[in-house]
C-alpha cells in the first residue's frame, strides 16, 4: 500500500474525508475506494515516471469522450485544481522520492460476472459485451485528442509479453513469427484505432442489460480485432465452463460477435484474424507464468508442458472444442 503521505495528498486534492478510504487491490497500480458527497469513487496510484503523465491525460480525455457518448465507463473526477490527472513524489521512497500519477473515477454500477449464476453468464451478457466493444470502436474512429502531445502508446507486439518467453526457443520462435505477421497487417480507420486492450470479465460490471467497463490503463492504438481477441481469450480462459460442466465456448464467441457486429462493421478478413490475436494473448499468458528453471528440473511439470504443446499445435485449451467456422475459418 502507498504511504500515508500520498493518501493525505490525494485527500486534500480531491477534497474527501481520508477516513472513508478503503484499500482494494495492488497489482499494476494501487487501488483504493473513497466516499464523497454520498457517492463512491475509485482512487488510482500509478508509480511511473512523471513524463508518462501525458499517457494518463490521454486516457482521461478518451474516457470523457466516451462518457459523453453514453458508453458505460467510469467518469474521471477532477481534482481541486480542475485537472483530471495529478502527480507528486512520495518522499518516503528512495532519497529523491518516487513519482506517482494519481487519478480518481466514479464507481461503476453493477456486479462482476459469475459463471455459475445464469443471470450473470448467459448469451445476453455475451451479446452486450460484444456490443459494448463495437460501440467503443465505432465511436473511437471520430475521437480527436484534446492535446496532440497527450496520446496513448501504440501497440508494438511487446506489451504485455514477458521476456521469459525468450527462455523457450520453440515458443519464442512462434512468438517472433506471430509478432512479425501482426505488425505487417494493414491499418485503416475501419480496422485500427484507440482500443481498451483489456476488456475481460474482471474489467466490467454487469448492471441489468448494461455493461459498465473500467480500467483503461492499458489502452493503446491497435487493431480492433486485437481488442476482440484479448476479450475472447480471457472469456474462454476463465469462463468456458462452469462448475456444473456446462460448456459456453461457442455460445460466448457466437453471441459476442453478433453483439459486436450489431454496433460496428468489421470485414470478414478481420474476423478471420481474431484467432491470431487470441493466440498472441495465449502466448502472453504463457510468458507470465513460464519458469524455465522449473522446466529443466521438473520435466514432469504437466501444466507447463501442456501450455507449450498447445501453443505449438494451435490449441487454445485442451478441453476447448472451439468451432473455428465462427470466424469464417475451416
Amino acid at each position: 500500500m502507498v504511504s500515508n503521505e500520498l493518501l493525505e495528498f490525494a485527500s486534500e486534492n480531491y477534497d474527501f474525508d481520508i477516513n472513508t478510504l478503503h484499500f482494494i487491490s495492488d497489482s499494476t497500480n494501487q487501488i483504493y475506494m473513497f466516499s464523497k458527497n454520498g457517492k463512491g469513487y475509485i482512487l488510482r496510484f500509478a508509480k511511473r515516471p512523471v513524463e508518462q503523465i501525458r499517457h494518463t491525460k490521454a486516457e482521461m480525455d478518451w474516457l470523457y469522450y466516451l462518457a459523453g457518448k453514453d458508453i458505460g465507463v467510469s467518469l474521471p473526477l477532477k481534482a481541486n485544481n480542475g485537472e483530471l490527472v495529478i502527480s507528486t513524489k512520495d518522499t518516503k521512497e528512495k532519497e529523491n522520492g518516487e513519482d506517482y500519477i494519481i487519478t480518481a473515477f466514479e464507481m461503476a454500477s453493477g456486479r462482476f460476472w459469475d459463471k455459475n449464476d445464469p443471470a450473470r453468464w448467459n448469451e445476453k451478457i455475451f451479446f452486450n459485451w460484444g456490443k459494448l466493444m463495437g460501440d467503443l470502436h465505432r465511436l473511437t474512429k471520430d475521437f480527436k485528442p484534446a492535446n496532440e502531445n497527450d496520446v496513448r502508446p501504440v501497440f508494438n507486439g511487446r506489451f504485455p509479453l514477458s521476456e521469459s518467453v525468450r527462455s523457450n526457443p520453440a515458443v519464442n520462435k512462434i512468438t517472433e513469427d506471430l509478432i512479425s505477421e501482426i505488425m505487417a497487417l494493414p491499418k485503416d480507420k475501419d480496422s485500427y484505432g484507440l482500443i481498451h486492450y483489456d476488456i475481460h470479465q474482471w474489467n466490467f460490471y454487469i448492471d441489468g442489460d448494461k455493461i459498465n467497463v473500467f480500467d483503461f490503463d492499458d489502452s493503446v492504438y491497435g487493431w480492433f480485432a486485437l481488442d476482440i481477441g484479448v476479450a475472447l481469450y480471457h472469456a474462454l480462459w476463465w469462463g468456458r465452463k462452469n462448475d456444473a460442466g456446462n460448456d459456453f465456448t461457442n455460445a460466448i464467441i457466437e453471441n459476442f460477435l453478433k453483439g459486436y457486429l450489431s454496433a460496428n462493421h468489421l470485414s470478414g478478413f478481420w474476423i478471420s484474424k481474431i484467432p491470431m490475436f487470441m493466440k498472441y494473448r495465449q502466448i502472453c499468458k504463457f510468458s507470465w507464468f513460464y519458469d524455465a528453471e522449473s522446466e529443466e528440473k521438473h520435466a514432469e511439470d504437466e501444466h507447463q508442458q501442456e501450455r507449450i504443446y498447445n501453443i505449438k499445435n494451435d490449441i487454445f485449451f485442451t478441453d476447448c472444442d472451439l468451432d473455428k467456422s465462427l470466424f469464417g475459418l475451416n
